[in-house]
């Protein structure tokens, strides 16, 4: 029963062996391509195992095992991974574990390029403190001799805000800022702003509180005042260009009405004058009909000037 079983796992191994790969000798170099469909290999594999994975790879591509359990498995990958470096081979390339003491990730067997915490990277080792006259870069994790300021990106415009508590103030101001990725020595260049701010505009808002009360209120008072000085101006325009309706006054004293000379005397037409001293004799008139009051009053509506002469007769 024991001789059945080893036989019976040679011929499987026969059988995949045959049905995976063939060998084609191209001068020194061997080279293996796949043939058949079970088990299906990863992509970038030239040659593959049930049992341990990728046996070779596109020469491109680096050979890297890793453990699974008791067994180690291939795999083909562009790059290494954290902890492991590449080395490039005349038929193959494969990836090695980093030995140096406290490395994360280094590009050689002797130079570490990232070190475990709290060390810091100098020179390709893993010291605890920098050396006297460097300083460390918190980005990078390293020293050297100066570090600048390293800002980082700005980020999104903040929402308009508005600048006082007026419900009528639409000037708003929006801000956006940016990290500090690594802090500068004191030789080093230092940070510029962090911190940007540009205006902005906000939509008109109904308020219900005390403070749109107030404004509505201040809103009135400014109305009222605009509406007082409108019409205060035509007024002193009205009065600037009016001219007397009723012509001049006829003096008892034979003058007619107008302005008075310094000394006293009215100056006046001569012929109203005349005209007066007739009625002083006479103390008769006439009055106005009704047309002649009703032109009048439509020469007053239109706003002309005009002097209306009383016509007197004896009796």
């Amino acid at each position: 029963m024991t001789n059945m079983l080893w036989l019976s796992a040679v011929l499987y191994q026969l059988i995949v062996y045959e049905c995976l790969v063939r060998t084609v000798r191209a001068g020194a170099r061997v080279k293996r391509t796949i043939i058949g469909r079970y088990p299906v290999c990863p992509r970038g594999c030239t040659a593959c195992s049930p049992i341990n994975g990728c046996v070779s790879c596109e020469p491109h591509l680096f050979m890297f095992l890793h453990r699974e359990n008791m067994r180690e498995v291939g795999l083909c990958t562009p790059s290494c991974p954290i902890g492991f470096y590449g080395v490039r081979h005349q038929y193959f390339n494969k990836c090695y574990r980093c030995h140096i003491e406290h490395c994360y990730s280094c590009f050689s067997r002797q130079y570490c390029t990232l070190c475990e915490e709290p060390y810091l990277v100098n020179e390709g080792r893993c010291i605890e403190h920098c050396p006297p006259g460097q300083f460390y870069a918190n980005f990078t994790r390293e020293c050297k001799d100066r570090v600048d300021c390293l800002p980082g990106a700005w980020s999104p415009w903040s929402e308009c805000s508005r600048l006082s508590q007026n419900c009528h103030n639409r000037r708003g101001r929006q801000i956006r800022t940016r990290p500090v990725l690594q802090d500068a020595s004191p030789n080093g260049n230092p940070c510029p702003d962090m911190i940007e701010t540009q205006p902005c505009r906000l939509p008109l808002r109904h308020c219900d509180g005390c403070n749109s009360r107030r404004t509505h209120t201040w809103k009135k008072k400014q109305r009222i005042e605009r509406r007082r000085k409108k019409k205060q101006k035509n007024r002193k325009k009205k009065k600037k260009g009016k001219k007397p309706l009723w012509g001049r006054r006829v003096d008892a004293r034979g003058g007619s009405g107008g302005n008075r000379s310094r000394g006293g005397n009215w100056k006046g037409n001569e012929k109203f004058g005349q005209r007066s001293r007739q009625l002083q004799q006479n103390r008769t008139c006439r009055s106005c009909g009704r047309s002649c009051m009703r032109r009048r009053g439509k020469k007053l509506k239109a706003g002309v000037s005009v002097a209306i002469r009383h016509e007197f007769s004896p009796v």
